[in-house]
């Protein structure tokens, strides 16, 4: 939030200050017609100083109308005296085209043979031709030296520009010392720039020990003197309680006074505020409001923000065109947020058609800017194969670079690859180590698979307390798995107290999430009257949401109740059909179920069989052996329970319309 302070080398145009001399102080205290009528009789008569202040009299409009030609020619009268400052002002009016036609080479003249005398103003301002290459070729060793020789003088925007130099490196070897030191002196000298940039390195402890408070000191100094970037470190101090006690309010407030000079920063962290509520009325509205005059100077961060409300309809409507365009326009300037932000918006398929590669190639450009969020999105594209070959040892590399930044999901990501032993050497005692980081976040998948280990000794000695412990945090953080998982515990007695009540509430937690196997548990109890009352109309409720969703153990208990008319209507036809569909799940199939298939009545299978063809559009004769060559089952007279199994697994496959 706190970026580098903004280039030195090329300051808005400095309005000259007013020169003093003794010749004409007789002439300034006459009063304002006498001291302009005075003026212009020692300027016509040749006094560089009555020149130079009449032009600039007439460059700010002073008591005349503002003429920069005339300003200009004033100027000029007092260079080609030979006055130094007299050809730093006409040095500003070429280099800025105000009264004459915009020339940087003719701006280097006239600096240059200002700086020759030694005056201090020219000297730096050629420094600043010779920074930018304007004008002149361009050399930072050379606006160094001039800088050096102003600075020495005394002349604060030397100083700083000095300091900012040594800061960056630039003309010169990185040096923080320095850079402290020339900051200091402009600083000392009351310059609200040089209390800025010196707090910026206390903040941040280069050249000089690191200290908030100090920091906060100077940043003060600087706002109270109007200085927007200085007010905007001050709110960002307040805001994080560094240096001070933190106090979001006074961070909006400090944020408002730079806002309101129109600093796209400080409008950027104020509209932040306000989108989250922190030290002020949480106002969406407000927020787009700010970002939107942030965005309009090009700020990126403010680009990328406003994209977001649009992408999720917070203080504006949501508009997916809208949020593309203001992430593009940040993506542009290299902003990684916004470049990450696309790679999602295909990833997912929200505005745009879904395509892989076109979000890999998005993530990519983030993830090259050291973007961490980027780099475990592109990790898991590489994981899955999507867009992109997949390269499990590349996904371990990029969930690496990510999870040594902090991010918790590609943390608990390398932990699986670690665990599994995809892509790197399986190792469990590393998978452990990443889950456990990843945990301390609170990362609540990552909660429930140092549980999963604990529960199974791997990595670890194997003790159920501690993963109950871990899976009892990761659920009240509503992860439906750990709920379920601590729900068994509760039920077996495992590692907590044996306790049904308990173990229901946490299967119905998990269950209202959808979790097919809480939903067949909470059927359970209900058939079995454990922690609850018993209830076969509910116990069957839930083993067909259990069962709608695949889990087989559901599919196996509906095709019991069907069978002895627990709670519903006795249909051996129907049982057929359950027992079927339960032994066409690849996984968990109850054991019993094909026992209980297999002594089904021909009658009831042939049915089934009928029924099931029908769902599917089988429906004229000879179907069943229409459907055996359409899936290259083998020939048969009759229904036997391969055919059902597969009629019943097509059926799944075609969905709930069929």
């Amino acid at each position: 939030m706190l970026a580098s302070p903004a280039a030195l080398a090329s300051p808005s145009p400095l309005m000259p200050a007013a020169p003093v001399h003794s010749d004409i102080l007789a002439i300034t205290a006459a009063g304002p017609e006498a001291e302009l009528l005075g003026l212009r009789l020692a300027a016509d008569s040749g006094n560089a100083e009555a020149q130079i202040r009449l032009g600039y009299r007439h460059e700010a409009g002073d008591g005349v109308d503002r003429d920069l030609v005339d300003a200009v020619t004033w100027y000029r009268r007092a260079a080609e005296q030979g006055s130094a400052r007299g050809q730093a002002y006409l040095g500003d009016m070429y280099r800025d085209g105000a009264g004459v036609a915009q020339d940087d080479a003719e701006a280097v003249r006239w600096y240059r043979l200002s700086a020759a005398q030694g005056y201090d103003r020219g000297q730096t301002y050629l420094g600043y031709m010779y920074q930018d290459g304007r004008g002149i070729e361009r050399s930072e060793a050379e606006a160094v030296r001039l800088y050096r020789l102003a600075a020495e003088q005394g002349y604060v925007p030397a100083q700083n520009s000095l300091g900012y130099m040594a800061e960056n490196g630039r003309g010169g070897a990185l040096d923080y010392a320095a850079a402290a030191y020339w900051y200091g002196r402009a600083a000392g000298s009351g310059s609200a720039v040089g209390r800025r940039l010196l707090g910026n390195l206390y903040q941040s402890g280069r050249g000089v020990r690191q200290d908030d408070a100090e920091a906060v000191r100077l940043y003060r100094l600087a706002a109270d003197q109007g200085d927007a970037e200085a007010r905007t470190n001050l709110g960002w101090m307040y805001e994080v309680g560094r240096g001070v006690a933190e106090d979001e309010a006074e961070a909006a407030r400090h944020y408002r006074l730079a806002a309101d000079q129109d600093l796209a920063r400080a409008q950027t962290n104020l509209a932040f505020l306000y989108a989250g509520g922190h030290g002020v009325a949480r106002d969406d509205a407000e927020a787009v409001r700010w970002y939107r005059r942030a965005a309009a100077q090009g700020y990126a961060r403010a680009e990328a923000e406003l994209g977001s409300m649009y992408d999720y309809g917070r203080g504006v409507a949501e508009n997916d065109a809208k949020a593309m365009r203001w992430y593009h326009l940040a993506a542009k300037q290299g902003y990684a947020e916004a470049q990450n932000a696309i790679g999602i918006l295909y990833d997912v398929g929200k505005g745009v058609a879904r395509d892989d590669a076109e979000a890999v190639r998005w993530y990519r450009l983030a993830a090259d800017e050291g973007y961490a969020h980027a780099q475990s999105n592109l990790a898991w594209m590489y994981e899955c194969g999507r867009g992109v070959a997949q390269d499990l040892a590349e996904a371990a590399r990029l969930y690496r670079l990510a999870a040594d930044q902090g991010i918790a999901r590609a943390r608990a990501n390398l932990g699986d690859l670690y665990r599994d032993g995809r892509g790197i050497p399986q190792d469990d005692r590393e998978a452990i180590r990443w889950y456990r980081l990843a945990a301390e976040q609170g990362y609540a998948r990552a909660e429930a698979n140092l549980a999963w280990m604990h529960e199974r000794g791997r990595g670890v000695p194997e003790d159920d307390a501690e993963a109950a412990r871990w899976y009892r945090r990761s659920g009240e953080r509503g992860y439906a798995y750990s709920q379920l998982s601590l729900g068994r515990m509760y039920e077996e007695g495992r590692g907590t107290a044996q306790n049904d009540v308990k173990a229901l509430r946490l299967y119905r937690l998990a269950a209202d999430q959808g979790d097919a196997e809480a939903a067949f548990h909470l059927g359970s109890h209900f058939k079995t009257g454990r922690g609850v009352a018993q209830d076969d109309a509910e116990a069957l409720r839930w083993f067909r949401i259990a069962a709608a969703k695949g889990n087989p153990e559901a599919q196996g208990e509906l095709g019991i109740a069907y069978e002895t008319g627990r709670g519903v209507a006795r249909d051996e036809t129907e049982a057929v059909i359950w027992f079927a569909r339960s032994l066409a799940e690849a996984d968990d199939v109850p054991q019993y179920a094909a026992a209980l298939l297999g002594a089904r009545s021909p009658t009831a299978k042939v049915a089934a069989a009928l029924r099931l063809l029908a769902t599917l559009g089988y429906a004229s004769e000879g179907a069943a052996e229409a459907f055996r060559r359409a899936e290259g089952l083998p020939a048969s007279d009759g229904v036997d329970d391969v055919l059902l199994i597969a009629l019943a697994r097509k059926a799944r496959q075609a969905g709930p319309a069929s």
